[in-house]
């Protein structure tokens, strides 16, 4: 960890979360589907799972190809109708999926998400591998949980010299 100045006095330099620290957290497999199935089959794998995005992966090598989620249907449901849920998983996701590191810091991915306009990222191995998929939701959470972590540290810090000067 590095160190920079402040005011005089040696401070640490601040360590963001990393995506690897949100991925331990998850409770839930990544859910996938093949590239050769319907789009009907991504829609109501999500809605068993109870997820906003499924991962589109090839159906022999698993390698990921693309991902859908709630914006996908909704163009789907646009452009096809209700016959956009026999149409070819692979005409409707979107590619190339966003994807993100476990050594990424949240603020970066949310960063990213929020210039591509995603509300998912699926989440990666150097190579290549599918670990996770973290929502914006998940980062903002994340990064909630830090703020207050932040926020009770410096409290601490600061409540000695409170105390001292009120007495």
């Amino acid at each position: 960890m590095g160190e920079f100045h402040v005011g005089g006095t040696l401070k640490p330099e601040r360590s963001f979360m990393k995506i690897s620290q949100i991925v331990a957290a998850k409770k839930t497999p990544t859910q996938t589907v093949s590239h050769n199935q319907n789009f009907g089959t991504a829609i109501n794998k999500m809605h068993e799972a109870r997820i906003g995005s499924i991962v589109v992966v090839h159906a022999d090598t698993g390698a990921l190809l693309g991902l859908v989620s709630q914006p996908e249907i909704l163009a789907g449901l646009a452009t096809f109708g209700s016959s956009s849920v026999g149409h070819c998983i692979t005409g409707m996701m979107r590619k190339p999926a966003p994807v993100c590191g476990l050594g990424d810091d949240v603020k970066t991915v949310m960063h990213q998400m929020t210039r591509d306009r995603c509300r998912h990222t699926v989440v990666t191995d150097p190579d290549d591998l599918i670990l996770s998929v973290v929502s914006i939701g998940d980062l903002v959470a994340a990064q909630l949980q830090d703020s207050r972590l932040e926020a009770d540290v410096l409290r601490d810090m600061a409540r000695p010299r409170l105390m001292a000067a009120s007495a």
